[in-house]
């Protein structure tokens, strides 16, 4: 009898279980006798190496080179175990059918990792593979994939199989040869709200494939809507990075700069599933605290945003000056006007005493050293001062030393005597060559000062300086004092760069100002980058228009504008909000979104909690801003003792019942979205606009508003059938 096709792949997908069973089983008792090997290695040589003087050191050494590469070799099968691991609990994901050299179908099955059978035989492709990019191409007939040496080879694609496998069992089945259909689509994603972000691999569609498989070298931004999946093809990237340029790139090459520290450890799971080591993470936030500066304290990015909520006008003009373009343009051009004028120092001290005046300095900047470089010239000023900081502490160190003699009683021999002198002589001009050290007598206060005002009747930048004067005396930076004190840092001193890092990753783009970004290239000069952004998902009092800079308009741009995470009613009520017309949604259908109006907001809350919380589902109550959730939560949790309060302060994921402020949730996905103080008194500026939506967009299957009064403006707007009104419970 013949087989059906759902018989044939059961039966193939079991014949390479087994065969991945036993490699497995193989690479463990290799691994196994690896380890005894080194174990007994290193216990012989620790026996026979009590004393590695003389020639016994160089006999140690030449065993060194040997056991370390057997080491390396260790850890490379520990490596290949822990893939092989992870592609036998699902071993594949895709099929392409196209014609060999001879002529005939051959079947090229797709999965997480490569696997080879005793012959050498591929019997599973890599998806980062070249020949695995036609599984993306999403069509069937002449397709081209590009192989290393830059060469494109064209095939002829007869088919296309997609699976769900878990170990040896065949789940779900079927042929997609033009497109990978949305009901399919999104039984292959589910809801994924429910755990920690995912790979896509299985589901990565044409134009985030373009992306993913960019080379190293590519500069490239991609803007796209909730739900496009930037965030996974960012993780994607990354992954074929660490594959495509293994021979020069590791984790340790690859820098992951994110919103938040919550936000690393929701995406912690990605790379790890695909084999691969976890890159180097940060925040912006974190990236300026970790760098040697002086001590400052720091607001941080959402103490910005609690502030300037409640703000008054020149406080928020303050924060848009500080990062716009017309004040980086104004900071470029006062850098380059101090190498001909202006530059201010400091006098350097020695307690009370004059070590080397301001103007002495400048002298030495304009004269003796104005061909340089501003960072060169300094460095060179750095040279001088410490010869003659040495002469000093010799000085110093002779005079101290006599006294110390001329002491009747016996308080030590020479040599004690002599370390006395010198410790007393490091102690007391510690401070002053640490200073030098650092470059610190270049004035970078007064500057960021100066470049802040460059019109003499200009009464706004006027106050700014003068506000900023008294923080900065305090030693505070608000966070839009960040990026301007970081630049002249990074560029007057040139003390910070690392050049270890080859390609960045930039979340959440459009929160960036564009001195933030050209402070983020001074510190990783050999580094490219891959931004991912949406214009419209912005969460602060006051808008930025970073992805429109000089930096930015130089990268090659990707739009994406399908959306697959929501149900198409919550896709199209957020789009709704602000307008939005260009977003396609690829959800499932769902229930509309809800608007509860009601006279009290806590039986409105407890009411939904019981209608869609289930154990194991993602649900959030939102509000505006920290105060709300901290009043709102105190009120709720007792009768909802699940209910969990998310402040800044968390670093570790969580699902559950959430309570937390609406702008820290962008980035992360809900099953159930609440809105609990939907209010025109509470959303009434322009900007709301942008949080409601992105707030929205948080949604997978269920959102809703509770509103004690009016609605907002930008929600009052939207088409009645676009959502459902509930006066009553």
């Amino acid at each position: 009898m013949e087989q059906t096709i759902w018989q044939q792949e059961q039966q193939h997908l079991k014949e390479i279980s087994t065969l991945l069973k036993q490699y497995i089983e193989e690479l463990k008792i290799k691994q196994q006798k690896k380890k005894g090997n080194i174990i007994d290695e290193r216990t012989s040589m620790s026996d026979s190496f009590n004393d590695i003087s003389g020639e016994r050191a160089i006999e140690f050494s030449q065993l060194l080179p040997g056991m370390q590469l057997k080491e390396r070799e260790f850890l490379n099968l520990s490596e290949l175990l822990v893939k092989m691991e992870i592609l036998y609990k699902s071993p594949y994901f895709g099929r392409i059918t196209m014609d060999n050299e001879a002529g005939d179908l051959e079947n090229l099955y797709i999965g997480l990792s490569t696997f080879r059978d005793n012959q050498g035989d591929v019997l599973i492709y890599d998806w980062r593979a070249p020949i695995s990019s036609l599984f993306y191409e999403n069509r069937v007939g002449q397709c081209q994939f590009q192989v290393p040496d830059g060469e494109k080879l064209t095939v002829d694609v007869k088919g296309r199989r997609q699976y769900k496998t878990s170990y040896d069992q065949l789940l779900q089945l079927f042929d997609a040869d033009i497109y990978i259909g949305d009901e399919v689509l999104q039984n292959l994603l589910a809801d994924t709200a429910k755990e920690k972000m995912k790979s896509i691999v299985a589901t990565i569609q044409s134009d985030q494939n373009a992306v993913i498989r960019s080379s190293n070298r590519s500069n490239i931004i991609v803007l796209g809507p909730p739900g496009s999946g930037k965030t996974s093809v960012a993780m994607q990237r990354i992954a074929y990075l660490l594959y495509e340029y293994r021979q020069t790139m590791n984790a340790r090459s690859i820098l992951l700069i994110s919103p938040s520290d919550l936000f690393n450890d929701y995406i912690s799971n990605v790379l790890p599933e695909l084999g691969e080591e976890n890159v180097q993470h940060t925040t912006y936030y974190r990236l300026f605290k970790e760098l040697r500066l002086p001590k400052y304290n720091i607001e941080t990015n959402y103490e910005n945003i609690e502030r300037l909520q409640k703000a008054d006008t020149f406080a928020r003009e303050n924060y848009a000056y500080k990062n716009s373009h017309l004040y980086a343009n104004r900071l470029l051009a006062y850098i380059e006007q101090l190498k001909t004028k202006g530059f201010p120092f400091y006098n350097l001290k020695m307690g009370e005493e004059l070590f080397i005046s301001a103007k002495q300095l400048t002298q030495l900047f304009y004269g003796k050293f104005a061909g340089l470089d501003i960072d060169f010239r300094l460095k060179k000023i750095r040279t001088n001062l410490i010869e003659l900081l040495e002469k000093e502490k010799k000085k110093a160190f002779t005079k101290r030393l006599k006294q110390l003699k001329a002491v009747n009683t016996f308080i030590g021999d020479d040599y004690a005597l002599e370390q006395q002198a010198n410790n007393e002589v490091n102690q007391r001009f510690g401070k002053l060559a640490s200073t030098i050290d650092q470059l610190g007598f270049a004035n970078i206060h007064k500057m960021y000062l100066n470049s802040l005002v460059t019109e003499q009747d200009d009464l706004f930048t006027r106050d700014i300086q003068a506000i900023t004067a008294q923080r900065l005396k305090k030693h505070t930076l608000y966070y839009e004092d960040t990026a301007p004190i970081l630049y002249l840092y990074l560029v007057i001193k040139g003390l910070y760069t690392d050049n270890s890092i080859k390609h960045i990753v930039i979340d959440e783009v459009q929160d960036y100002s564009y001195l933030q970004l050209l402070a983020i290239t001074q510190i990783h000069p050999k580094a490219h980058f891959t931004l991912l952004g949406d214009r419209n998902q912005l969460v602060h009092p006051s808008k930025k228009d970073a992805i429109d800079n000089p930096l930015v308009n130089q990268f090659t741009t990707v739009e994406l504008n399908k959306s697959y995470r929501s149900t198409n009613e919550i896709t199209n009520f957020m789009s709704a909000i602000i307008n939005n017309t260009t977003t396609l949604s690829l959800g499932v259908s769902g229930d509309k979104p809800k608007i509860l109006k009601t006279d009290n907001r806590y039986s409105a809350l407890q009411f939904l909690i019981q209608k869609f919380y289930n154990d194991g589902d993602s649900f959030v109550i939102l509000c505006k801003n920290r105060e709300s959730c901290e009043t709102l939560y105190e009120q709720l949790k007792e009768e909802v003792p699940d209910l969990t309060l998310i402040t800044e302060k968390q670093k570790v994921y969580m699902k559950g019942l959430l309570i937390m402020p609406g702008y820290m949730a962008k980035g992360f996905e809900f099953t159930t979205v609440v809105l609990a103080d939907a209010d025109a008194t509470v959303y009434s500026e322009a900007m709301d606009a942008y949080l409601l939506y992105t707030i929205a967009s948080r949604a997978t299957r269920q959102l809703a508003f509770v509103t004690t009064g009016e609605l907002p403006h930008c929600i009052q707007q939207i088409d009645e059938q676009l959502y459902n009104v509930i006066d009553n419970l």
